[in-house]
C-alpha cells in the first residue's frame, strides 16, 4: 500500500511542475475574465445566461479539455520516454494497480487544476448574483469531464508522443466538429458529458445548453464517465502489459 501511495503523490507530482503548473492555471482564468468583462453592465437574467455560455463554450469545452489532456498525455508517455517507466514496472505492483494509480493521479492532478477555473468562474457569478447553484454545477461537471478526458489519453500518451496534438484535434475537429452535426455522438464528448451535468444542476440552465446536449442526462453522463475510466485502465493495463516498456 505504501509503494502505491508513493507511486501516486510522485505522478501528481510529476504532472505539476511550477512553471506548467503556473501557465496552466492562468489559462484557467481566462473564463472567469471573459464573463466578467462580457457582463459588466448586464442585468441578473443576461448574466446568468453569459455564466451557462461562457462555461459550457470557453471553459467546459476549450479549457478544461486542453489542461486534462496535457497533463493526462504525460501520466505514463514521459514515463517511457525518461526511461524510468521500466523501474516502476519491477516494483511488486501489478500492472493493473500502476495503470489504476497512473490515471488516479492524471485525473487528480487536472482535476486540482480545472476546478481553479471552475470556482473562479462560479464565484464571480455568485458573489455579484447569487444563486450557489452554479459552482455545484460546475464543479461537478469540472470532475466528469476531466475524468473521462483523463482515463482517454493515459493510454494515448503512452502510445505516442503526439498525444497532445491528436488530443487537441479529437477536441476541434471531432468533438466540436462532427459531433455538433450529429448530436448522436454526444456521449463520444467528455465536455458534452460535464454540460449535461451543468444543466441537471442548475435550474433554468438547460435552455441555453440544450443545443449542445440534446436530451443527455445526468445519469447517462456518469455511466459514460465510469466507461470512460473503466476503458482507460484497461487500455493502459493492457499496454504495460503487452507494449515494450523502455
Amino acid at each position: 500500500m505504501k509503494s502505491i501511495l508513493a507511486l501516486f503523490t510522485v505522478s501528481v507530482s510529476q504532472a505539476l511542475p511550477r512553471r506548467r503548473t503556473i501557465m496552466l492555471a492562468l489559462l484557467e482564468l481566462a473564463p472567469a475574465a471573459i464573463y466578467l468583462f462580457a457582463t459588466s453592465s448586464r442585468t441578473s437574467s443576461a448574466a446568468f445566461q453569459g455564466v451557462i455560455e461562457i462555461s459550457t463554450s470557453t471553459f467546459l469545452a476549450l479549457v478544461l479539455p486542453v489542461v486534462a489532456i496535457v497533463i493526462a498525455s504525460g501520466a505514463l508517455g514521459n514515463e517511457r520516454r525518461d526511461l524510468t517507466l521500466s523501474f516502476i514496472a519491477l516494483r511488486p505492483i501489478p500492472r493493473s494497480v500502476i495503470a489504476v494509480t497512473k490515471v488516479g493521479a492524471a485525473s487528480a492532478a487536472a482535476i486540482g487544476l480545472n476546478l481553479v477555473g471552475a470556482l473562479a468562474l462560479g464565484i464571480s457569478h455568485v458573489v455579484r448574483f447569487g444563486n450557489g447553484q452554479v459552482i455545484a454545477g460546475l464543479i461537478v461537471a469540472t470532475i466528469v469531464a476531466t475524468i473521462a478526458y483523463a482515463a482517454a489519453f493515459v493510454p494515448i500518451g503512452f502510445l505516442t508522443d503526439r498525444a497532445v496534438i491528436i488530443g487537441m484535434a479529437y477536441l476541434l475537429v471531432f468533438e466540436n466538429g462532427v459531433v455538433f452535426a450529429l448530436s448522436g455522438l454526444g456521449l463520444l464528448s467528455p465536455w458534452r458529458l460535464a454540460a449535461a451535468s451543468l444543466g441537471a444542476l442548475v435550474d433554468g440552465s438547460r435552455i441555453y445548453l440544450d443545443g449542445a446536449i440534446g436530451t443527455m442526462t445526468l445519469q447517462r453522463a456518469l455511466i459514460a464517465m465510469v466507461v470512460y475510466a473503466i476503458a482507460g485502465i484497461g487500455a493502459s493495463t493492457w499496454l504495460l502489459r503487452r507494449r515494450d516498456l523502455a
